[in-house]
């Protein structure tokens, strides 16, 4: 099958051109395949290639390499004593060997002239470091000669199209148009079997360690397919984060990516050298490249299911009003509770839609958003359930349907069969999905005839219904939002921040405390007044220059947290203050930091009143830098209040960052209080956004607090380490 090309433009300047992935067409779709390592007790045994191949209804010919096996051992397949014996034009070999015999294999494959190959074997790199060593001799081997490799520790590849697959365990073939790309064999060998469901996907590859073909290969592959509709995928880790964001960022422009990362429980790791280290973790670096990437994500294996399908049947919602029919009271609050807790909002109905069904409904009964039609459905359902379910989706107020309806065992229950009825009207409002749920003692039975038609499904909760319309809107929203231009660049001192960050790093000190301020004021980024005191004998003149009242930070590389160490001392009044708050402080430091050398003190104006932001960034070597903004001062680790994004960010990021945070309300003004001035905050993102990405060297940095009030904001203390 030919790819198409895509022809997005840019999703920001620089971005590279897509990959030239026409190679895999030889892995989904192989005219001629050749099986290595097949046993004669495999032949027509349940765990087997050639049996799943053949079960799957593979058309093209098939080659095993036994040199035990005669033609009368074969029955489909033609058996070559070795891979010299092989004809010239094989698309694909099947690699099941031992993991030391792997290496001469593929040099056979090269020898006849295979350019692709699936290694199946496992006690690579997943191994042992015997393994490793192979891993990496095989794939020196295969760049040298333009051979490319899936995996190994992979099951491969299955494609529906062409029945091809690599699989040893038996496959539904199914073209749902969902590619899947995992790496972990599970998801192509009985992630959706469970639920006795199809496949769920049309093409599937595992990566196993993706030693040559990874991620950013299949994504570009499956991006230009135009049998693929949705892209399902399964993540442990990833290696070239910056090709990844750049490739899903291109290919989710037209096509859902429903992203499940494996692997996120807490594994304890601890930064204590700044705010920034120890909040932005593996979890939310990932994050943060998944929603820089336009990536829906999954937060387990059932809603990576429930997402891909639901994506593939219905049309994302304009909005997130939801509107609830339903056979049961009691259902209906369940709904509420669920949208209400997915972040959605209960639409309110129209008057016209309400006076459409008045007629149906007891003068006492209030019709309202939920709909309880108990009533009018037991006296005549025909009459009314349609009529309602209709009258409640073509309501211009309502973006999505949940529809809870009851499924009891017919015929015994058929005139309470609502599965006549909504999948027709949920075809006839694409753009409004109709999401179900039920009740009853027939439950599948039902829920496979409103899925008949492929416009409707039915949610195996409220929950889980409600929490896909939402992130069906986010990705509807993330979709139709205009493309974004480069993030602003400031007209900034490079040169100055140069100097300080290479000298840094040429002492073999990593901590930046005075110098920090320094490159802050180089990027324009305001700071209180400060000045640098080494000696007692300077303190009354460099207070002079600020002017009372001052405070007072001691500057040492030892004291990394100067307050937790009582190196901060705040509202100093006069001279006098001034000298002991001074004596007073290098003993206090020193009685908790024991030698530690301290360079001198910061005297620095006292800021004023206001709301404190910490704003940092870390650096990460698989996504590059990721910026953090949250609640600052005192309360940044009590309140576990941040946002994230991968650097660099627009303003629409920026804005879009602070509006998370819970302090948010806090900033707009509450009960007559002025409001902050925010856009000094976005100035402040903006300018740290483009110092971390200009300058690789900086490993973390820590603004806390910022502090805000309605006629800016200003840094009070800051750290970058390099």
């Amino acid at each position: 099958m030919a790819l198409r090309q895509s022809t997005d433009g840019p999703v920001h300047a620089g971005m590279p051109p897509a990959r030239d992935v026409g190679f895999l067409e030889r892995f989904f779709a192989p005219k001629k395949v050749v099986i290595v390592g097949l046993s004669r007790s495999a032949i027509g045994a349940p765990v087997s290639v050639l049996t799943t191949l053949n079960d799957y209804g593979y058309g093209g010919e098939i080659y095993v390499i036994n040199p035990n096996m005669t033609a009368a051992d074969s029955d489909g397949f033609n058996v070559c004593a070795n891979l010299d014996a092989l004809p010239q034009d094989i698309d694909l070999a099947v690699v099941s060997v031992a993991r030391e015999h792997v290496q001469s294999v593929l040099a056979g494959c090269i020898a006849k002239g295979i350019k692709g190959a699936v290694v199946i074997t496992q006690g690579f790199a997943d191994a042992d470091e015997e393994g490793r060593r192979l891993q990496e001799d095989m794939l020196t081997l295969a760049r040298a000669n333009d051979l490319r490799v899936l995996g190994p520790n992979t099951i491969g590849v299955a494609d529906a199209f062409s029945c091809f697959t690599s699989s040893f365990i038996e496959l539904a073939n199914d073209k749902t148009p969902i590619g899947q790309v995992s790496q972990s064999g599970l998801f192509m060998m009985g992630h959706h079997l469970i639920n006795n469901e199809p496949a769920g996907f049309c093409m599937s590859i595992d990566l196993g360690n993706a030693s040559d073909i990874d991620l950013v290969d299949v994504l570009t592959y499956f991006g230009q397919n135009d049998r693929i509709k949705v892209i399902q995928c399964h993540v442990e880790g990833i290696v070239d984060g910056r090709a990844f964001v750049e490739t899903a960022s291109r290919v989710s422009k037209e096509k859902p990516i429903v992203l499940l990362k494996a692997g996120r429980s807490d594994t304890g790791q601890v930064a204590v050298a700044s705010h920034s280290g120890a909040v932005a973790g593996e979890n939310e670096m990932y994050d943060a490249a998944f929603r820089k990437a336009g990536i829906i994500p999954a937060r387990n294996s059932e809603e990576l299911r429930l997402l891909s399908k639901a994506l593939v049947t219905y049309t994302p919602p304009k909005g997130k009003r939801v509107a609830v029919v339903s056979f049961s009271g009691g259902g209906a609050i369940l709904a509420i509770d669920a949208i209400e807790g997915a972040g959605l909002e209960l639409a309110s109905l129209s008057e016209e839609t309400i006076s459409g069904i008045r007629d149906l409904f007891p003068p006492w009964l209030t019709i309202d958003n939920p709909v309880d039609i108990w009533i009018p459905v037991a006296r005549d359902f025909d009459a009314s359930f349609p009529r309602i379910l209709e009258q409640v989706v073509r309501d211009d107020a309502v973006d999505a349907v949940i529809c809870i309806y009851c499924s009891y065992t017919l015929p015994k229950y058929d005139a309470l069969d609502a599965s006549r009825y909504v999948g027709e009207i949920a075809s006839r409002f694409r753009e409004k999905p109709v999401l179900c749920w039920t009740y009853g003692l027939d439950i599948a039975g039902f829920s496979k005839r409103i899925e008949d038609e492929g416009t409707a499904m039915v949610f195996p909760s409220l929950d889980s219904a409600a929490a896909t319309i939402a992130k069906m809107a986010d990705y509807g929203a993330v979709r139709s939002a205009a493309s974004r231009g480069a993030p602003p660049r400031f007209d900034v001192d490079d040169g100055s921040t140069d100097e300080l960050l290479a000298s840094a790093v040429q002492s073999g000190s990593p901590y930046l405390f005075t110098e920090s301020l320094e490159i802050l004021d180089a990027y324009g980024i305001n700071s209180a007044r400060w000045e640098l005191v080494k000696s007692d004998g300077e303190l009354a003149r460099r207070a002079a220059e600020i002017g009372y009242p001052l405070c007072m930070k001691v500057v040492s590389a030892d004291v990394i947290h100067k307050s937790d160490d009582g190196g901060v001392r705040l509202d100093i009044a006069d001279d006098r203050a001034l000298l002991e708050n001074y004596h007073g402080m290098r003993e206090d430091v020193l009685r908790a930091n024991p030698g530690a050398a301290i360079e001198g003190i910061l005297l620095q104006a006292m800021a004023p009143k206001g709301k404190e932001i910490m704003i940092g960034a870390k650096r990460d070597p698989t996504f590059g830098s990721c910026l953090i903004v949250g609640t600052g001062g005192i309360y940044t680790e009590v309140l576990d209040d941040y946002a994230f994004r991968l650097a660099p960010v627009d303003e629409t990021e920026a804005r879009g960052m602070l509006a998370e945070l819970k302090l948010y309300p806090l900033l707009e003004g509450v009960r007559g209080e002025t409001p902050s001035d925010v856009d000094s905050v976005v100035d402040t993102l903006l300018r740290v956004s483009q110092l971390v990405s200009s300058h690789s060297s900086i490993k973390e940095i820590d603004i806390n607090p910022l502090i805000v009030d309605e006629s800016g904001s200003v840094v009070v203390d800051a750290r970058i380490i390099v």
